[in-house]
């Protein structure tokens, strides 16, 4: 407003004195016509530009045709035409900024914009999750004073680069990222995060798996292959010591051939994608198989029981079924000590079913407990060979559980003995109202 009075009263104030001079020195009729030129000068002028504001609209104007009214009510028209068309682009690109920012907001990557000096702009909340920040309370922060890793600030200060920063430990958690940074505009950088934690545990599960595959091959090799060597270039062993060391060699194929094939299991489990039969499979009828099973392990070293509880059958794979519930078996029988209890149950829990084997074994430790459906775990890696167990049964378990909508629950005490419980959802369990609702079957001979 200031510069519009400076504008208008300028030149009529220069105008005046001029006049008024002109008039003092050579009379008044010289004034009025000084002061008439002049203001005919200003007018002039103030009306070219005028003209010229008047064409330039007319180039840029939002619609065409004739526009009535003289050249100020032309001039007023296309101006507020020129203003609304503002609005108008000013609402498209805050609209267009929104979606960016809804769009940004869902993606599982964290995206972070800085400015030159790593200050942040803005972030969308999965990368507020994975550095650690708040949008409304770190905006204008630098990222190197949040993310106190030397590493990250070198990396921000580098120039752009096509291979991204990996981040460990980020804020004292087991979390992971990979962090890249691209060029987003002139004064603007987008920082870029991905959560890489599962696939560096399952990097390092691979790693594990193949190292203990090789362990698990090269012990039985080395002994078979020792006594090969020794047979082909040792004296000829007399025939007790050839039985024995035939038996030793025998007993190391089996125990490789029990490897190889359980891996075929559990990559054949992991990879299936087909459904899961709902075929409907008697409790009974698997109870059955699996006392068998337990009684030609025990040898009659254990005392064996089972009952069910309720006569239901199983939607499910009845090879699948069998094999996890006889690696239960097999388990209990492995550990439990000559003269030890099992019993094998089936009962029903809230609409569930659930195949429990309890057994007065050595028991388990609870820090082992969580780790125990890992391939390869053991709690005794000795104890194991011993029993010929390779690790990989309730790996196998778990597997088939998943199968079935299903889960493996454990609890043990050492020195007390352990329960492993397969609990089935209702939705997978028939009742069947024709067999008898309880059995039992003990082998008491020690």
């Amino acid at each position: 407003m200031k510069q519009f009075i400076k504008y208008a009263l300028g030149p009529l104030l220069l105008v005046l004195s001029l006049s008024t001079l002109l008039g003092l020195a050579f009379g008044w009729m010289w004034g009025i016509m000084s002061f008439a030129l002049f203001m005919t000068m200003v007018a002039a002028r103030d009306s070219w530009q005028l003209l010229t504001l008047n064409r330039w609209l007319q180039r840029h104007q939002m619609s065409s045709g004739y526009q009535p009214g003289g050249t100020w009510s032309q001039v007023f028209g296309q101006l507020h035409r020129l203003e609304k068309h503002a609005e108008q682009t000013q609402q498209k690109l805050r609209e267009a900024l929104e979606r960016f920012q809804h769009a940004g907001a869902a993606l599982p990557s964290g995206v972070v914009v800085i400015d030159p000096d790593d200050r942040i702009r803005w972030c969308n909340p999965s990368a507020e999750s994975h550095l650690g920040i708040q949008l409304k309370q770190d905006r204008g922060q630098s990222l190197t004073y949040l993310i106190r890793q030397p590493e990250f600030g070198a990396y921000l200060k580098a120039p752009p680069s096509d291979r991204p920063l990996i981040l460990r430990r980020v804020r004292g958690s087991d979390l992971s990222l990979s962090i890249q940074v691209v060029p987003y505009s002139a004064e603007e950088r987008m920082l870029v995060s991905h959560d890489i934690t599962q696939v560096e545990r399952d990097e390092q599960v691979r790693q594990d798996f193949v190292a203990n595959v090789s362990h698990e091959l090269r012990t039985p090799l080395t002994v078979i292959g020792g006594f090969i060597e020794t047979m082909l270039e040792g004296e000829p062993l007399d025939q007790a010591t050839q039985r024995r060391v035939l038996s030793t060699m025998q007993s190391q194929t089996q125990r490789m051939q029990r490897l190889v094939e359980e891996l075929l299991t559990l990559s054949r489990l992991e990879s299936q994608q087909a459904p899961t039969p709902d075929a409907p499979i008697p409790v009974s009828a698997l109870m059955q198989q699996l006392v068998q099973m337990g009684r030609q392990l025990s040898q009659g070293q254990h005392e064996l029981e089972s009952f069910i509880a309720s006569p239901d059958s199983i939607l499910g794979s009845e090879s699948e079924l069998l094999s996890a519930f006889g690696n239960l078996v097999t388990n209990a029988v492995r550990y439990t000590p000559a003269g030890g209890r099992i019993v094998l149950t089936w009962k029903r829990e809230r609409g569930e079913g659930v195949f429990s084997v309890q057994d007065s074994g050595i028991g388990i430790p609870q820090e082992h407990i969580p780790r125990l459906t890992e391939r390869f775990y053991r709690v005794d890696r000795a104890r194991s060979r011993e029993t010929g167990g390779t690790g990989l049964g309730l790996a196998i378990v778990k597997q088939i559980a998943m199968h079935h909508d299903s889960k493996l629950e454990i609890s043990s005490e050492p020195g007390k003995g352990s329960t492993f419980s397969f609990r089935i959802a209702a939705a997978r369990i028939v009742q069947n109202i024709s067999a008898p609702s309880v059995e039992s079957d003990q082998n008491n001979t020690r």
